[in-house]
This record gives C-alpha cells, sequence and structure tokens, in this order.
C-alpha cells in the first residue's frame, strides 16, 4: 500500500461548521487515510492510497464541493438581496 498527500488551497473562506464537513467529506472517502483543514489559509490536506483512489479523483470531489459552497454563498447572498 502506498502513501501520497495532496495539498489543496480553496478560494473561499470557510467557517468552522462548514470546513469540519469538508474534512468529514473527504476523511469519509475510501482510500482516504487523514484529512485536515487549515482555517489560517483555507488549506485541505488528506493523505490517501493512490492504489485505491486516484489524485484526480480526489481533486474532483474537493473542487464539486468547493463548488457546492460557492453557489451557497451566491445563493445566501441573492436571497438577502444587495442592499441597493
Amino acid at each position: 500500500m502506498g502513501e501520497a498527500t495532496i495539498v489543496m488551497t480553496l478560494g473561499v473562506s470557510y467557517d468552522t461548521k462548514r470546513a469540519g464537513r469538508l474534512r468529514a467529506l473527504v476523511a469519509a472517502i475510501d482510500g482516504v487515510e487523514f484529512a485536515d483543514f487549515n482555517y489560517a489559509n483555507n488549506r485541505i490536506t488528506a493523505k490517501f492510497d493512490p492504489d485505491r483512489l486516484s489524485p484526480q479523483r480526489l481533486q474532483d470531489i474537493i473542487a464539486q464541493e468547493r463548488k457546492h459552497r460557492l453557489c451557497s454563498a451566491e445563493r445566501q447572498q441573492n436571497d438577502r438581496g444587495t442592499g441597493d
């Protein structure tokens, strides 16, 4: 069994709740052995078995969650109105 590490910087801020969900989502992926979220720089780090999970697949899952997060934030902003 091999081990690889991926570190992704996410372009948006995550509050504690959302960061915890993202870390739990990544940690639960088959083949991921460890996941951590760094709040200071909005980075997720995951150690995984490349024989069971490709780096590209892991990146795709994280990117999909990031896209979902951006869409959710945009919807919330639109629901509140722009204040103009």
